[in-house]
């Protein structure tokens, strides 16, 4: 862990949550390369360029708290499945409910196969200290501790 690069991510991102919450931002400039400026003063806009920053930073500093992301993960098909499963969470307009509605249409191995991947996803939640919870999430943390035990105790079959 390089602790200096740390400390530097932890003071930006308190910059910038404090920029967010506080919202007297009311301009963002962009400088190209050749020197040109582009500027965008929409409230909303910039409500969401502070939020992905924020983000952003958020996830630089638990990989530089970490050690980073395990080379076995990066190189994975998972790892590369759940960076496309995030882009689409990522989007304001994702419904967890149509979401659902499709897996019926899913090969039913495959519901299975889904199905154990979101089993997996509670118990390692679960699992989780809780000081890499935060408000945002907190009610999801809770209520996988609660379903885990079960989740745990309960096989799938393969069929």
């Amino acid at each position: 862990m390089d602790n200096q690069r740390t400390k530097m991510l932890g003071e930006n991102l308190t910059h910038y949550r404090n920029l967010q919450e506080n919202g007297s931002v009311n301009l963002i400039e962009f400088h190209t390369t050749d020197n040109r400026k582009f500027g965008i003063g929409n409230p909303d806009a910039i409500k969401l360029l502070l939020s992905a920053a924020v983000t952003e930073l958020e996830r630089q500093l638990h990989i530089a708290q970490s050690g980073g992301l395990p080379e076995r993960l990066e190189q994975s098909r998972e790892y590369k499945a759940a960076k496309v499963l995030e882009q689409a969470l990522n989007d304001t307009g994702f419904s967890p409910e149509r979401f659902a509605e499709t897996l019926p249409f899913f090969h039913k191995t495959l519901e299975q196969t889904f199905f154990r991947t979101i089993k997996a996803c509670i118990i390692i939640m679960a699992k989780r200290g809780s000081c890499r919870i935060d408000s945002r999430n907190q009610a999801s943390y809770e209520m996988c501790r609660m379903l885990a035990p079960m989740l745990e105790d309960t096989d799938l079959p393969f069929i």
